[in-house]
């Protein structure tokens, strides 16, 4: 991959945090960054180990463990648009695939620390 590629996948990924935006699709990302979808994919697999729909959720489970942490208070059906995901069913199969626990059972478990 072209370094500038990568230099621009990086900024716009991790920077400006668009993995936070709901319908973010890899051809979305290939034409923010004025290329392909074949070359982002193929970016995101060389780099990161992963499909570009797998980093995705692995930087928005990130984000809503870091969420839930700061905003305790905040229903959890609100954290899932909050942290991308376009529906709470998706967030909850998600986090649950990502972290072995539900939303809910992580949260209870910061609430007893």
């Amino acid at each position: 991959m072209p370094r500038s590629l990568n230099a621009d996948f990086e900024r716009l990924f991790f920077e400006r945090r668009v993995y936070l935006e709901p319908h973010l699709t890899v051809a979305e990302m290939a034409r923010r960054l004025h290329t392909n979808k074949t070359y982002v994919s193929r970016l995101v697999n060389e780099n990161y180990g992963m499909s570009f729909p797998n980093l995705l959720n692995t930087f928005r489970i990130q984000y809503a463990r870091e969420y839930i942490a700061a905003h305790p208070d905040i229903p959890l059906y609100q954290v899932a648009p909050a942290c991308g995901f376009t529906s709470i069913a998706l967030f909850h199969l998600v986090f649950k695939q990502q972290t072995g626990f539900t939303p809910a059972t992580f949260l209870a478990s910061l609430q007893t620390q």
